[in-house]
């Protein structure tokens, strides 16, 4: 059973058929999730200075049967999000009591954000995802900007493991490179959180001509780009307004990776020992003496006269 879009992937998806008006209430409501839940069209209008009738316009434009409606989506979904981590997480935001504070903060953040990760990852289409990476002949990982990355990361453990893999992070013309000989037995690991770029779209549409299956992993595109790729891993990344985190993405890689490796666990260790081998020939010394070679000697205990 597919699962419900959020109000992110909504907006996201519907960003380019919203008026001006529309526009600015959307982005409010998915940036504003708990007070939208809780408020009535003409405050909402007032915070976006708007109008009450502009709101449930909005809300029938983004596929609601009105504000009640998106109110009741909201309400549901904030019930599976607000734990008490989370509305502690929330607390700390505004405690400036130095580095100390920050760090709780920061790593409360990221529990709540895996926890929610729970709810909006769809088992079926994880286990597609790893058939897709498994049986390929190459895997091209693609992220830009801070994703960038994450793409290196990702195809460095899929080699590790025995997979063909490479990344196409470049932009303008050398990403033509990276795509040219993408085929059909190969797949396409796609990153991208809530913006569409230009060599996104190009990726895809250039998969979608030459046959190619794409893996998306992103927080709000999921419903956007349904129909151009074949397998959506769709996971909260950050909260709107704050520094976008890559920790969420590079968990769902590990478990890619990891998974894929479970599915052929022969070529996996065949290919480790490999890799082992030709350290031990680049180091000079087998790997199990690598150890010995770092940790100190034990001190003696002076002898007493």
């Amino acid at each position: 059973m597919a699962k419900t879009p959020t109000l992110q992937e909504r907006v996201a998806s519907r960003r380019g058929s919203l008026t001006a008006t529309e526009r600015k209430i959307a982005e409010y409501l998915a940036a504003h999730p708990q007070e939208a839940a809780f408020s009535s069209a003409e405050e909402i209008g007032k915070a976006t200075g708007t109008s009450d009738a502009s709101v449930v316009r909005t809300a029938k434009a983004l596929g609601f049967d009105g504000l009640p409606g998106l109110k009741r989506s909201l309400q549901g979904h904030l019930q599976k999000l607000l734990t008490p981590a989370n509305r502690l997480s929330n607390s700390l935001q505004s405690i400036t009591d130095g580095p100390e504070a920050m760090l709780t903060a920061t790593l409360r953040d990221h529990v709540e954000r895996l926890q929610a990760a729970e709810h909006t990852l769809d088992g079926a289409e994880f286990r597609r995802a790893v058939e897709l990476v498994g049986g390929a002949r190459e895997t091209l990982v693609c992220g830009f900007a801070g994703l960038a990355g994450m793409s290196d990361y990702i195809a460095t453990h899929l080699t590790r493991i025995g997979h063909r893999a490479r990344t196409a992070s470049d932009t303008g013309y050398r990403l033509a490179d990276r795509l040219l000989l993408l085929g059909p037995e190969d797949v396409v690991v796609a990153m991208a959180h809530n913006r569409i770029n230009r060599e996104l779209r190009v990726i895809l549409d250039h998969c979608v001509q030459v046959g190619v299956p794409v893996i998306l992993l992103t927080d709000t595109l999921g419903e956007a780009l349904r129909d151009k790729v074949d397998v959506v891993l769709s996971a909260p990344m950050s909260r709107p307004g704050t520094f976008t985190s890559q920790a969420t993405v590079l968990i769902l890689l590990e478990a890619l990776t990891i998974a894929v490796a479970a599915q052929d666990r022969d070529r996996a260790l065949a290919a480790t020992e490999r890799m082992n081998t030709l350290r031990e020939e680049l180091n000079g010394y087998g790997m199990t003496d690598e150890t010995s070679l770092v940790l100190p000697r034990p001190k003696r205990r002076p002898r007493r006269k």
